[in-house]
C-alpha cells in the first residue's frame, strides 16, 4: 500500500512542475505527449506495485508466427 501511495505522489509532483511549465510555453502537443507516457508509466508501475501479472508480449510473437516460420521450413526443406 505505501509503494503505492509513494508512486502517486510522486507521479503528482512531476505533473505540478513539468505541466505548467509546458503550459506557459505553449507546448501542447509535447504535454499530451507527456501525459501519455506519464500515465502509461503510472499504469505500468501500480501493476508492479501490486504484484500483478503481465504476459510477456514474446509469448504472443511466438503464438502468431510460429506456424508461419514451420511452414516456410517445410517449403524450404
Amino acid at each position: 500500500m505505501l509503494g503505492i501511495v509513494v508512486i502517486l505522489i510522486v507521479v503528482a509532483v512531476i505533473a505540478a512542475i513539468e505541466v505548467p511549465l509546458m503550459w506557459r510555453k505553449k507546448l501542447i502537443k509535447e504535454m499530451w505527449v507527456f501525459s501519455f507516457l506519464l500515465l502509461l508509466g503510472t499504469f505500468f508501475s501500480l501493476i508492479n506495485a501490486l504484484h500483478i501479472s503481465v504476459s510477456n508480449p514474446l509469448g504472443w510473437m511466438i503464438f502468431i508466427y510460429k506456424p508461419v516460420s514451420d511452414m516456410v521450413n517445410a517449403w524450404l526443406s
